[in-house]
């Protein structure tokens, strides 16, 4: 009997179209945070994460099966490896498994609360990468993302930082669940709704 829990070739590639787009619109909304990273650095990510988060939860309820964040957690780690910050790899796949653990355990993969967990708790271990890298060595993680001169500094400043750190985990958080929350009204009044995605 077929498991219609197993992801599928087509699931692989619904994946890999959303992991995508989602990957290429984080990096262009990036880039428009570069010009205020001096004093906006402890928001930027929260503000990507924002509009990407419907991304997200649209893949999610739409594959709606096991190993979906894993799957977007190896993409996206293989992306940045190929990029050239391949210590981003086994952060995301780390990030997607505990993804994982939570949605099986905590209300399954179509369920709001649970998918927000899980995705928060896949983008704190991604985002943490950086910060654990930079404790190790600074100049490796400095020469690999090509960051020099002002904006440098502008890292350290906020990278070292307990109190800008907090700063970040929190908006990081509150952008996710504001982020999953909108991008779950939308999948309900354009997706939903039409029935091209199940509940």
């Amino acid at each position: 009997m077929k498991n219609k829990n197993k992801l599928e070739s087509k699931d692989y590639l619904t994946i890999g179209l959303y992991t995508v787009v989602n990957l290429v619109i984080s990096i262009g909304l990036s880039m428009l945070t570069v010009p205020f990273l001096v004093w906006a650095y402890p928001y930027a990510t929260a503000f990507v994460l924002f509009f990407t988060c419907p991304i997200y939860i649209l893949l999610a309820f739409k594959v709606g099966k096991r190993g979906t964040l894993l799957t977007f957690g190896i993409i996206s780690g293989l992306f940045y490896t190929i990029m050239g910050t391949p210590f981003v790899l086994p952060f995301t796949i780390l990030g997607g498994a505990l993804g994982e653990f939570i949605l099986s355990k905590f209300g399954g993969y179509r369920n709001l609360k649970a998918q927000t967990i899980a995705y928060t708790v896949y983008n704190l271990i991604y985002g943490f990468c950086n910060y654990i890298i930079l404790a190790f060595s600074a100049e490796y993680y400095f020469s690999t993302m090509q960051i020099e001169g002002a904006l440098k500094e502008t890292y350290l400043k906020y990278m070292t930082s307990p109190f800008w750190i907090l700063v970040a985990v929190l908006m990081l958080i509150i952008s996710i669940i504001f982020g999953c929350w909108f991008g779950y009204n939308l999948l309900k009044k354009h997706f939903i709704k039409s029935g091209l995605v199940s509940k």
